[in-house]
């Protein structure tokens, strides 16, 4: 349950006791799962395997010219300061690790 409500702090959300016991059952099914999955013997598969015949998919890279202006974009942010976007810190020294 500890690490259910663990998981749910860093994704900022609310659990009732039955969502908890709900979800830490998932959680124990999909552990279970993947414990599963170490068991199946890939001895003989080669370590970057390619089953799809693709040989360096990749999009081209292009840059164009944006239509909004720098301070166009920065005023429909909702914050700024000194020229950049400003947004809430993603680091929370409230949730620590359960271990």
């Amino acid at each position: 349950m500890e690490q259910v409500e663990w998981v749910a702090g860093l994704a900022y959300i609310a659990l009732t006791e039955a969502e908890k016991v709900e979800c830490a059952d998932k959680l124990s099914a999909v552990l279970g799962y993947v414990d599963e999955l170490q068991q199946v013997d890939t001895s003989a598969v080669d370590e970057t395997m390619q089953i799809t015949g693709l040989s360096n998919a990749m999009d081209s890279d292009y840059v164009r010219a944006s239509e909004v202006t720098r301070k166009e974009f920065l005023d429909r942010a909702p914050m700024n300061d000194k020229g950049y976007i400003k947004v809430k810190s993603v680091f929370n020294s409230r949730r620590a690790n359960p271990e």
